[in-house]
């Protein structure tokens, strides 16, 4: 069976996502969500990361209630979510796009570097 990796980002959301309706459509979805420190990013601040940890643990309870584990890391994502796809075998990697300044150029890196390792990309 082909595994998807699903990057949560801020669409923290089971409804209405059509990154994990496209990795859905793959077959297997291993849902991921990364704290970003990547240089591109402003770090969040105190009341952010509380609404963070709240949404990421409702999310977390969704994905268990269907039999599924979000898995959380925390760094730079060019380098956590290639290594996340070797690890889990996935044979393609899904995200909703952001429009922060910086970010899409990032994106578009990333989305370089996973299709020269073969990896088919989704962003939406």
């Amino acid at each position: 069976m082909r595994t998807a990796l699903l990057w949560f980002r801020r669409d923290l959301r089971l409804v209405d996502n059509p990154a994990l309706c496209a990795a859905l459509a793959v077959g297997a979805v291993t849902p991921v969500y990364i704290l970003d420190e990547g240089p591109d990013v402003r770090p969040q601040g105190a009341a952010s990361l509380w609404w963070l940890n709240r949404s990421l643990s409702a999310l977390a309870a969704d994905l268990q209630s269907r039999g599924s584990q979000l898995i959380l890391r925390r760094g730079d994502p060019l380098r956590l979510i290639p290594e996340l796809a070797a690890e889990t075998g996935a044979t393609s990697v899904h995200w909703n796009d952001l429009f922060d300044p910086g970010l899409k150029e990032r994106d578009d890196r990333l989305e370089a570097r996973l299709a020269a390792t073969g990896l088919s990309v989704g962003r939406w």
